[in-house]
């Protein structure tokens, strides 16, 4: 028997989420490549993590915009 409380039409919505999710992580994975780009262009010197971090995503979307 089928359960009439069981919404059909959710899956695609957490589908949906986890496809977003994956892009989050990809996008993630993609800052911290450039941040860490950004570190070794200063010498590895520590205390620049967050700005790093900044710059990499104004960079990525800077050339997300360009394509």
């Amino acid at each position: 028997m089928i359960d009439p409380k069981i919404n059909i039409s959710s899956k695609p919505a957490f589908s949906a989420q986890v496809n977003n999710n994956v892009d989050i992580a990809l996008a993630d994975s993609a800052v911290q490549t450039r941040a860490y780009e950004l570190y070794e262009l200063r010498g590895r010197i520590d205390g620049g993590a967050e700005q790093d971090w900044c710059q990499a995503e104004n960079d990525l979307r800077a050339h997300s915009q360009q394509a």
